[in-house]
């Protein structure tokens, strides 16, 4: 019997990661791995990119599974419930790259959003990429080399100049069970994973699981690798 062969199933066929994904497998498998709508996987195996969750519905997914998170309200009237002196209001719960993240301190006027969280200093940040709920890479953001502009370090993305790094990442203590346990808290079996690091108190919290990681350089080897592995090619 011939072997069925891969699709990767997604409702965003145009997404340039999911092709470079694609593209990556096909020279792996030896045949051409189709992108296909979750409608038209017909008798052929999928590893399935489903659609972004809210950030609102991941932090009370979070909570409620226990997870270590911070703190969070969704009404501005209930901000003076967040303990930290600084307050995370995020305007966009749908978006990427630090959008729609303003950052106040508790006594100033705040802006109005559909969700607050507490801000919660970190030490390090780090990504973990899960897939068939294990852990098959981790990175951590850091300061990129010749980057001469005012930098943020409240909000590490590359706008501030902050890159992810693989060489001689320093995981913290349940890190990857932590990863694991976010993503399985969604109902969703992969993730990149957002996971900050408090050195004061030496714990994790979780920000966030990214269901369409971008995937270029090693990020789409590593992906293709982890989806071969768990089909058993």
């Amino acid at each position: 019997m011939r072997a069925k062969k891969l699709v990767l199933c997604s409702p965003n066929l145009k997404s340039a990661g999911l092709k470079a994904l694609a593209n990556k497998l096909s020279e792996k498998v030896g045949y051409r791995v189709y992108r296909v709508l979750p409608t038209r996987v017909r008798n052929r195996i999928s590893a399935q990119f489903m659609g972004g969750i809210d950030k609102v519905v991941q932090f009370t997914k979070f909570h409620q599974a226990g997870l270590s998170s911070p703190r969070f309200v969704t009404n501005l009237g209930d901000v003076g419930n967040i303990d930290s002196r600084l307050v995370v209001a995020r305007t966009l719960t749908n978006s990427s790259e630090g959008k729609g993240i303003v950052i106040f301190e508790k006594g100033t006027t705040p802006p109005n959003a559909p969700l607050y969280t507490e801000y919660i200093p970190k030490k390090k940040e780090f990504r973990a990429h899960v897939w068939d709920l294990q852990v098959f890479d981790v990175a951590e953001k850091r300061k990129r080399r010749g980057f001469d502009q005012e930098r943020n370090t409240q909000v590490r993305n590359t706008a501030n100049g902050y890159v992810f790094c693989r060489e001689g990442v320093a995981e913290p203590a349940g890190l990857r069970e932590l990863a694991v346990s976010a993503v399985s808290a969604l109902g969703r079996s992969y993730g990149a994973v957002d996971i900050i690091w408090n050195e004061k108190q030496d714990k994790c919290y979780v920000l966030e699981v990214n269901s369409r990681p971008g995937m270029e350089g090693q990020t789409v080897d590593k992906y293709a690798d982890a989806i071969l592995r768990s089909i058993g090619q």
